[in-house]
């Protein structure tokens, strides 16, 4: 997916200094106190002027501002969970929730139970990976992946296809500060050639959980999933199916707690099919310490989905389905 930055447009005003007559130390004096004036009267409308352009956002080809750029998610006051019942969103052309906590119930819901808590107009937070922006809720829509299908699945955001590569976003809008994006390094070189040593542990895990073949790992993030200091590291892998380029023998998702690669938990697998696995981020949604993981499935041709997953325990399950039709 490409991801375009949203910078701000500096505008810098030029204000024009005036000549001065050279006269005698008396003018020399005045000369030099106009300068200074003129400098700081410059100073003082650049800064104003790049604060402004701040504001305004980036301007479109007929030099309109269109999206509005702050400080990122850092800067949205607010409760997060288990002070206050929350959704978070995936981005499908409007936002299609991936889960959601009901405080009262203390539970974590999907579904028609997530779009229920966020009525029109009411305020929502989006993000693209540089940014987030405020946005006003607006009717259940059809997701675009789902477009034709009659599914009023998830929530229309004016604006939210324009100006920006939306990927996630939440209600109320202080919940963005829960969510930490899985960095684009996570699926670099760099860090899926993990050594021998560490390989041979990924591929013991796997031959465990029915994967057997030529393995290759296409990402390695790490999260401190459950606030003890020490980052889990979370391991998405593939084995070609020597039979066939349109599926996979195996696919799957696996949590090293600590980083212990000897531990190594299963989050989901796939035996047989075109898809494979990789962590978006992860989120504490309902507020027990134990965050959350946000996962999608890619599919060879081109369709995807996501899905949270939950594993206090360290057993991995699903919260809601797929996504888009995935199944």
């Amino acid at each position: 997916m490409t991801i375009r930055r949203v910078a701000c447009l500096l505008v810098v005003g030029v204000l024009a200094v005036p000549a001065c007559n050279r006269g005698g130390a008396g003018d020399d004096k005045k000369d030099a106190k106009d300068a200074k004036e003129a400098k700081d009267a410059k100073s003082g409308k650049d800064a104003k002027d790049a604060k402004d352009a701040k504001a305004a956002g980036p301007a479109d080809d007929g030099g309109e501002a269109t999206l509005q750029v702050d400080d990122g998610a850092a800067a949205v006051d607010g409760p997060i969970p288990p002070d206050t019942s929350a959704v978070f969103f995936g981005v499908e052309g409007a936002l299609y929730p991936l889960g959601c906590f009901d405080k009262a119930a203390k539970k974590l819901l999907s579904g028609e139970a997530c779009l229920k808590m966020v009525p029109p107009g009411t305020d929502v937070r989006i993000a693209s990976k540089f940014s987030s922006f405020p946005k006003k809720a607006g009717e259940l829509t059809e997701p675009q992946c789902l477009a034709g299908a009659g599914k009023k699945v998830a929530i229309a955001v004016e604006g939210i296809t324009e100006g920006a590569d939306f990927v996630y976003g939440a209600w109320p809008p202080s919940a963005i500060k829960i969510v930490s994006p899985a960095g684009d390094e996570s699926t670099s070189s760099a860090k899926t050639q993990l050594g021998e040593d560490k390989t041979a542990k990924v591929k013991a895990a796997i031959n465990a959980a029915g994967g057997v073949g030529d393995l290759q790992i296409n990402q390695v993030a790490e999260f401190d999933l459950d606030g003890d200091g020490k980052k889990e590291m979370i391991v998405a892998a593939f084995i070609p199916d020597p039979k066939s380029d349109e599926s996979y023998q195996w696919s799957g998702l696996m949590v090293a707690p600590g980083g212990d690669l000897t531990k190594l938990t299963l989050v989901e697998k796939n035996r047989g099919r075109p898809d494979v696995f990789e962590v978006r981020g992860s989120l504490d949604l309902d507020g027990d310490k134990h965050a959350e993981l946000w996962l999608r499935r890619q599919s060879q041709d081109g369709s995807a989905g996501d899905r949270l997953y939950t594993g206090p325990a360290g057993t991995w399950k699903a919260v809601g389905g797929w996504t888009c039709g995935a199944d």
